[in-house]
């Protein structure tokens, strides 16, 4: 496959998964596909799984804010460790922030702790606003800064 069409194939399939002809997962398991046949390695097989970029004994788990927390009695804050980041959802009467971070982007988690509870800063370096989730309790926001320390050293 010549270098100028595996390019054009790129751009086809970028094409495609923007009109929402192809599935995150499908646009990403086509374009290793055309990757792996440009170097010659491995013949083209069944397309990988999203989830096998994340270690094998990775599940995915919500926290959310505790109610005794200030602002959370009647909508909590939501933070989801998925294998493509973190979804950060914030929730209002008529309305709701929503957030996602791929883990490469968080550049400091900042955890304040209190007796029980735990405030959790995540500073991001694309330059959006910091992310500021009050409320959590403390083990919770040890085992969210653990989890993201270690999906940012693979």
């Amino acid at each position: 496959m010549a270098a100028m069409n595996l390019t054009d194939e790129l751009q086809r399939l970028a094409k495609l998964h923007q009109a929402g002809e192809l599935s995150d997962p499908e646009f990403i398991a086509a374009k290793e596909r055309l990757l792996r046949e440009e170097e010659g390695g491995v013949p083209p097989g069944p397309p990988r799984e999203v989830s096998a970029a994340a270690p094998p004994d990775f599940e995915e788990k919500t926290y959310y804010s505790s109610r005794w927390s200030s602002g959370n009695l009647f909508f909590r804050d939501r933070l989801k460790l998925a294998a493509d980041g973190m979804h950060f959802r914030k929730g209002a009467l008529f309305s709701s922030q929503e957030e996602h971070i791929a883990y490469r982007a968080i550049a400091s988690l900042r955890v304040a702790n209190g007796v029980f509870l735990a405030n959790l800063n995540v500073e991001t370096s694309g330059g959006s606003q910091p992310i500021f989730i009050n409320g959590l309790w403390k083990s919770d926001a040890r085992k969210i800064q653990a989890a993201v320390q270690a999906m940012q050293g693979r």
